[in-house]
């Protein structure tokens, strides 16, 4: 089984210009990020695509990861995390049957547990799903606005959820989103993307519920809230597996 996890320039006022690469506690979100699919004992390969100039500081980052699979960085030259993806599933062919997961490595607290969860839920309905999302519900008033940005009323949030990752998908499947996505939207960020993209391409998905330490890790705001839920002990994917 194939795991991907990409990695691109994303913000300049990160290290590096990349936002995987800053800290959380003593590990870089990428290393906590890959970390989960090396553990969890259903990845065999994960691929990291990275830019080129990022090849030898992520490889640095990675090194020395315990678990059973093997870890890979696999230098891109275009950027936009689908692209990377496609280029991860071309030179590592995961076959017609095989299973994808692709793990957003700003979602570093996702548990290895949770890498499983994906995984056995997509093999328990055979072929007529596609992929699996972890999901939690919408708790915050959704307000619709106009152009002006104001506000034209409120939306009814019990039909909406929230997307993270890791996500599992069915290889043949996502391998024929992909090629066939425009090139703007192979370039789109957030956890979202890709399951528009295999909706697009008549794929359908299920859902898992998502831990509520699993959450994009994107800011330096959203840094100190991951760091405050670390400091009071909520499940960190590196102590409880």
């Amino acid at each position: 089984m194939l795991g991907v996890v990409p990695v691109t320039h994303d913000d300049r006022d990160a290290p590096s210009g990349c936002a995987a690469v800053r800290r959380l506690g003593t590990e870089p979100l990428l290393r906590r990020s890959v970390s989960a699919l090396v553990r969890s004992g259903v990845v065999e390969l994960v691929v990291v695509p990275v830019p080129p100039a990022l090849a030898a500081h992520v490889t640095g980052l990675l090194a020395g990861l315990e678990g059973r699979a093997r870890v890979r960085v696999l230098p891109v030259h275009d950027n936009g995390p689908g692209i990377r993806l496609l280029a991860a599933l071309q030179a590592h062919p995961p076959g017609e049957d095989g299973v994808v997961v692709v793990h957003d490595p700003l979602h570093p607290l996702a548990p290895a547990s949770l890498v499983v969860g994906v995984v056995e839920a997509l093999l328990d309905r055979g072929d007529g799903c596609a992929g699996v999302l972890p999901i939690r519900p919408v708790t915050d008033t959704l307000k619709s606005v106009d152009e002006d940005d104001v506000v034209t009323g409120t939306t009814d949030r019990e039909a909406y959820r929230m997307v993270y990752s890791p996500q599992a998908y069915r290889a043949r499947v996502l391998l024929a989103a992909l090629l066939a996505a425009p090139d703007a939207a192979l370039r789109e960020r957030g956890a979202d993307r890709l399951p528009r993209l295999v909706q697009d391409a008549g794929g359908r998905l299920i859902s898992v519920p998502a831990p509520g330490e699993v959450f994009r890790i994107a800011t330096a705001d959203d840094l100190i809230l991951a760091e405050a839920m670390l400091h009071v002990g909520m499940d960190d994917p590196h102590r409880s597996g």
